[in-house]
């Protein structure tokens, strides 16, 4: 499955075997059968504050959610998933073979005349029992929708609302609460120096200069705010890049690698392989075929 559009995209890797869509004023839900071996690329990032609920299949999601690296497994009842509006995850599902889940997206302007504050803080690998039995509803429903529907529909969200509102600010951390850790405006400017910079080589005293900070600070306040070093972080936003231009380009092999700064095809194939188990050009094979 694949939708891109000027600002938002949706690449999905695996087989979509069935699927039940249904459009209400109040929002879309979508109700998903995908099939695949192994890992699933998945590239997500849409205008709708949007609800997942993972059900068999669904295992550990390893990917960068605005640039940062988050390792999240599904344990249990912690299926669940809120991203907010415009967030960008790439990355990768270890499923299957089967993965069923179901995502609502809620209308903007539904959800902009009832909540007074955005919801920005995504919340991975969750669980919430008023939602679980809602969302179990709210499928049987829109497998033969009647004419109430929607009537139920914008009920049901309207509550969905709440419960995210919550669950949001509660797992929200100030960056100050993270001891020794990057504030966030010096992780996005990380970022974002890295993403204009990816065929350039890129050293340690640059980015410890961008965040003002000595060498050895640096190595260890980065660590500790996102969970990686800094050439593994840079090794990843690379390897998305490299990723989304195998899907969304026709490019050949050699100018991916030399557009997303690795010195020449071969290493660029082992990095890629090394990080998603398969070849570039098997990569780009299975999530287009």
């Amino acid at each position: 499955m694949a939708s891109v559009g000027e600002n938002y995209v949706r690449l999905v890797g695996g087989d979509l075997v069935s699927s039940i869509i249904t459009d209400t004023p109040s929002m879309r839900i979508e109700v998903l059968r995908r099939e695949t071996v192994g890992r699933m690329h998945w590239h997500f990032r849409q205008p709708e504050l949007s609800l997942f609920w993972f059900g068999k299949g669904a295992e550990r999601l390893r990917a960068t959610i605005d640039g940062r690296p988050v390792e999240r497994r599904f344990p249990g009842k912690s299926k669940l998933a809120i991203f907010p509006a415009a967030i960008e995850i790439e990355g990768e599902w270890n499923v299957g073979p089967t993965l069923d889940y179901t995502v609502v997206f809620l209308n903007p302007s539904f959800v902009g005349e009832r909540l007074q504050h955005a919801i920005t803080n995504p919340t991975v690998a969750f669980e919430h029992d008023g939602l679980t039995r809602g969302l179990a509803e709210l499928c049987r429903e829109a497998a033969s929708p009647d004419n109430v529907f929607s009537l139920m529909a914008e009920g049901w969200s309207i509550q969905a609302l709440a419960h995210i509102s919550r669950v949001s600010e509660r797992s929200q951390q100030p960056s100050n609460e993270l001891r020794g850790g990057l504030p966030g405006r010096s992780l996005r400017r990380l970022e974002e120096y890295v993403r204009n910079n990816l065929i350039q080589p890129i050293c340690l005293a640059e980015l410890s200069e961008i965040a003002g900070l000595s060498k050895r600070h640096f190595l260890r306040a980065f660590q500790e705010s996102v969970g990686a070093t800094p050439y593994n972080y840079v090794l990843s936003l690379r390897i998305n890049e490299a990723k989304r231009r195998l899907l969304e380009t026709e490019d050949s092999i050699v100018d991916v690698a030399l557009a997303t700064g690795f010195s020449h095809a071969q290493h660029f194939s082992t990095s890629f392989k090394k990080a998603t188990g398969v070849t570039p050009s098997a990569f780009r094979q299975r999530c287009l075929s």
